[in-house]
């Protein structure tokens, strides 16, 4: 349950933070209100910073599978919003990347 909590937490975190960098190329609401976009990150700092708790305590303790699973999801969450946003196709470089992200989750 931990670790299904925590990821949840992760998925929303870089979600959010996909939004704060890249909403700029989507709309001008994120290029007019970027010091809220800033602000924004200090809740999702703190999101962060408790579901990487949580997912570690899921380990025992230990931090690398903490770290290889939140890097998959969070390669795999870069790549459905930028596919989605901007529809930018994986190629075959990618493609590994995604796969290597997706065996790590």
């Amino acid at each position: 349950m931990k670790l299904f909590a925590g990821l949840t937490l992760i998925m929303l975190v870089y979600i959010i933070g996909w939004h704060q960098i890249y909403g700029q190329f989507i709309h001008e609401y994120y290029r007019k209100y970027q010091n809220w976009l800033v602000l924004l990150s200090v809740p999702t700092t703190y999101i962060a910073i408790y579901a990487n708790k949580i997912i570690t305590e899921h380990f025992d303790g230990k931090i690398w599978p903490n770290r290889i699973i939140t890097l998959g999801v969070g390669v795999l969450f870069f790549y459905i919003l930028t596919f989605y946003y901007f529809n930018e196709k994986a190629d075959y470089k990618t493609f590994i990347i995604l796969m290597l992200a997706l065996a790590s989750i």
